[in-house]
């Protein structure tokens, strides 16, 4: 078997960086109960490590954050997603008593403080993102002025004020192709508008990896990530529109013998909360197939 390692691949230094908060954090508060606000990134392999170490999750989807974090003891530790969390749900924390740890990425932190400083300015905000994914829940929380869009079909409904200044930003982790499409269409409405793309680097350099790749020399394309990983999905959206077989796989594990049937080449490559000895794993088991 054929192995093209597609690079870059794997764990983005906002992940790394998130799970060293976590890891840190663990060993600093070991008499404290520490809670984790939400997966800290879409990857069950990682949120099994802090569960095994004792921190205790509350991912409800069916339960506001701001109702989890008001039932906690003071005193407790609570540790945020790196996909960010509503300013509102860290103010009641630190009102109640308990130790926040925010391991916010930097790249949504950058979003959130270009459209605060816009809001400031009286500027309208267009946000592009996935409908319930923690980062748009997020940042789309700052203000009831931030209006939503998750598709192209939804812009001709947009009733922003066409004489007002608007900005458009997004969800760090979605597809290139989707977000040019939709920023595409916007622009047709509101000629005037700003585009401001904020994909993250990491995001967009894995995505341009994998369109750069040959449809006629690659068989099979697999991603290795979470079921929950937007930045994983999409990576095999878009290996899928260049036309190439596309499969996301968690590990080595869900590689069955029908999938390599016929199959010469296979690329692989890995979303950005992927632990890099999983995706290994995969390659290894690949070359010796």
């Amino acid at each position: 078997m054929n192995v093209i390692r597609v690079t870059p691949r794997g764990f983005c230094l906002g992940v790394v960086k998130s799970i060293k908060i976590a890891r840190e954090t663990v060993k600093k508060y070991p008499d404290k109960k520490i809670y984790m606000i939400g997966k800290i990134v879409h990857n069950d392999i990682i949120v099994k490590e802090f569960i095994d170490l004792g921190v205790i999750l509350l991912d409800d989807r069916n339960e506001s954050r701001l109702n989890l974090v008001s039932k906690l003891e003071s005193g407790s530790v609570v540790i945020f997603s790196a996909h960010g969390t509503d300013s509102k749900v860290i103010n009641q924390s630190e009102k109640n008593g308990l130790i926040v740890v925010d391991t916010k990425c930097e790249w949504v932190l950058k979003t959130e403080e270009l459209i605060n400083d816009y809001l400031k300015n009286n500027w309208s905000v267009i946000f592009v993102g996935k409908n319930s994914h923690p980062e748009t829940i997020a940042l789309t929380s700052i203000s009831e002025k931030i209006t939503l869009i998750t598709s192209a079909n939804e812009v001709n409904d947009l009733n922003v004020i066409e004489n007002s200044k608007i900005i458009v930003t997004n969800q760090t982790t979605l597809s290139k192709i989707d977000t040019e499409f939709i920023f595409k269409a916007i622009k047709e409405k509101y000629p005037k508008a700003l585009i401001k793309n904020d994909l993250c680097d990491a995001t967009l350099e894995r995505q341009e990896a994998v369109l750069k790749l040959n449809q006629s020399e690659v068989d099979l394309l697999l991603v290795v990530g979470d079921k929950k990983s937007n930045n994983s999905n999409k990576l095999v959206e878009i290996g899928t529109k260049k036309g190439i077989k596309s499969l996301l796989i968690q590990s080595k594990s869900d590689i069955k013998p029908e999938i390599l049937r016929n199959i010469k080449n296979v690329a692989v490559t890995a979303g950005a909360s992927t632990p890099s000895f999983i995706q290994l794993d995969v390659i290894k088991f690949l070359e010796n197939y």
